[in-house]
């Protein structure tokens, strides 16, 4: 019997080759949940400062309703494009974990109910901190980028007033989330 476990050349390169083709197709289908989330928190952070500042609404967090389907939305797309993949990469799998692991710490912070008018900058913090991460995983640097912008929008967002806090987080989630969500996509 001959020994198969020699790969030549060829299909050594042919292999990084298709390795390197998956990757950048599952890094481009990202662009998805940037997109969207970017569009929803920034229109939820604009649509509570327009309610809270020029309304009489006792409610204006209840703009906050629109991530619900939201949040289906990104978890059915999610699911759909994890079974579409032939291949599953370490690197796929720890994407998987890191949002994961921000989806459970924002809702124990949010259902805590403990956050006060300091919610918007305490989810930059974990926003950076997930989209910093996403950017060294797959060596985006707008993400990168973003990430740290989220970390510099929060720390203004702790010394000004809750209105303001809301339209620093529109501007932040327009520099981290939008903007390379939409040069992702364009890769």
């Amino acid at each position: 019997m001959e020994d198969k476990s020699k790969l030549t050349s060829e299909e050594s390169l042919e292999i990084i080759t298709s390795m390197i083709q998956i990757t950048k197709g599952s890094v481009k289908n990202m662009s998805f949940h940037f997109l969207l989330w970017g569009w929803v928190v920034a229109i939820g952070n604009l649509g509570h400062y327009y309610l809270m500042e020029y309304t009489t609404y006792d409610y204006p967090f209840a703009i906050w309703l629109i991530t619900v389907p939201t949040w289906f939305v990104s978890f059915i797309y999610g699911y759909k494009q994890s079974t579409r993949a032939r291949v599953r990469t370490y690197s796929s799998e720890l994407l998987m974990w890191t949002w994961l692991a921000f989806s459970f710490s924002i809702a124990i912070f949010i259902f805590s109910g403990k956050f006060g008018e300091l919610i918007s900058p305490s989810i930059l913090l974990f926003a950076g901190t997930a989209t910093f991460l996403t950017g060294l995983i797959i060596r985006f640097k707008p993400l990168i980028y973003g990430g740290s912008s989220f970390w510099i929008f929060a720390t203004i967002g702790f010394i000004v007033s809750p209105a303001h806090s809301l339209l620093l987080s529109a501007v932040a989630v327009f520099i981290g989330y939008l903007i390379p969500g939409y040069l992702l996509k364009k890769s």
